[in-house]
């Protein structure tokens, strides 16, 4: 008997714990939701103009082609740093000095002799003063460049317009979460997650203009308008 007795409390401790075990087993309902993706994209006015300009000399010596090379760069940054403001910087980005050779006829059992030398002194300008631009391109060209490799006008100060644009993409987002609402004869309910994207700035650019020293022309450039662009996807709750 007294046995008997002792099994009956492991029996009620057991059979107290399946309940729990139980509820434990149990999944939360699912939340219905609303998924959207909104966009936005707004216009800003370039702050920044980055130019690249090349010097080339050719000579039948290398160290006369190099001099010469020198002497027109040094000038050419002359040129620009006179027009540039005390945050405009200009550098040298790359210089390469390559032989020239004579055409060799097919067939012939030697090795093309040098004719001569090519140097190559790439220079580039970052400004803020995107009304020098043309006065820029004019100087260098006057001073000695011969090509503007690339010109891009950038926005360097882009966080207001990327906020504007995220605003932008939060405000598209709800008015199509109202309308999927709306349509489905709900109600919509709040954020359960939100997640925003920015797209690629597209930058007015422009490449490989080869100028002749000679014009003396004013040259014209005209930055146009940065476009910056954001994403937000958006869950809401269905309520």
């Amino acid at each position: 008997m007294r046995g008997a007795w002792h099994r009956w409390p492991i029996a009620l401790v057991l059979l107290a714990a399946v309940p729990a075990l139980a509820r434990a087993d149990e999944k939360p309902a699912s939340k219905r939701t609303i998924s959207v993706s909104g966009q936005g994209q707004v216009k800003a006015t370039p702050d920044e103009v980055s130019i690249s300009f090349a010097v080339e000399t050719s000579g039948s010596k290398a160290a006369g082609t190099t001099a010469e090379n020198a002497k027109r760069s040094a000038a050419v940054a002359t040129a620009l740093k006179a027009l540039l403001g005390k945050q405009d910087t200009v550098s040298t980005t790359r210089y390469t000095l390559e032989p020239r050779y004579e055409n060799v006829r097919p067939g012939e059992p030697r090795e093309p002799r040098i004719t001569g030398y090519v140097a190559r002194n790439q220079v580039l300008v970052e400004s803020h003063r995107l009304d020098k631009v043309g006065d820029l391109i004019d100087a260098a060209t006057a001073a000695g460049a011969n090509r503007v490799n690339d010109l891009q006008f950038r926005l360097a100060q882009r966080e207001q317009a990327l906020q504007s644009a995220i605003e932008k993409a939060g405000a598209d987002a709800h008015a199509q979460a109202e309308s999927v609402a709306r349509g489905l004869g709900v109600k919509l309910g709040p954020v359960m997650s939100a997640s925003v994207s920015s797209g690629p700035i597209v930058m007015p650019r422009f490449r490989g203009m080869a100028m002749a020293a000679e014009v003396r022309a004013p040259t014209p450039i005209e930055p146009g308008d940065v476009n910056v662009s954001a994403t937000l996807q958006v869950t809401y709750e269905i309520e």
